[in-house]
């Protein structure tokens, strides 16, 4: 930002640039190649993590390329907190299923929903940051 700020004085006050500018400038171009390599990386991630739920999903779908593709693009377009909402429904109902087994007459047991979709949000998105800030 300092380096910015001295940038902003000097252009506009019309002032011949200097070699402190030049250095500033400098350190403004190491930042932005530093934020691209940046953003590289994580989408080294992203690329890594779609390629793994492409290949299932492929091989899910008996090879249908296209097929995959569409599903992959549809889950893109779920904003992340009906998503998340979504995961937690899903591992709740796995729950409720594998305790209808066990269970079978003996309800009194059971209890639903068992993971908490607050906590639950709070927590896949915890891993998520883990995950960026472990691979990035």
């Amino acid at each position: 930002m300092k380096s910015l700020n001295r940038l902003i004085y000097t252009i506009t006050k019309g002032n011949k640039p200097n070699d402190t500018d030049v250095q500033a400038l400098n350190e403004i171009i190491k930042y932005v190649n530093q934020e691209k390599q940046r953003q590289l990386e994580n989408n080294h991630l992203f690329a890594k993590l779609v390629t793994s739920v492409l290949r299932n999903d492929i091989l899910r779908n008996g090879g249908n390329y296209q097929l995959a593709v569409e599903s992959l693009k549809s889950v893109c377009r779920i904003d992340l907190e009906a998503s998340l909402e979504g995961f937690i429904m899903e591992i709740n109902q796995l729950d409720i299923e594998k305790h209808l087994e066990l269970y079978k007459g003996d309800l009194d047991q059971f209890n639903y929903p068992r993971y908490n979709v607050d906590k639950m949000k709070e927590r896949t998105k915890e891993i998520i940051t883990n995950l960026i800030e472990d691979y990035s």
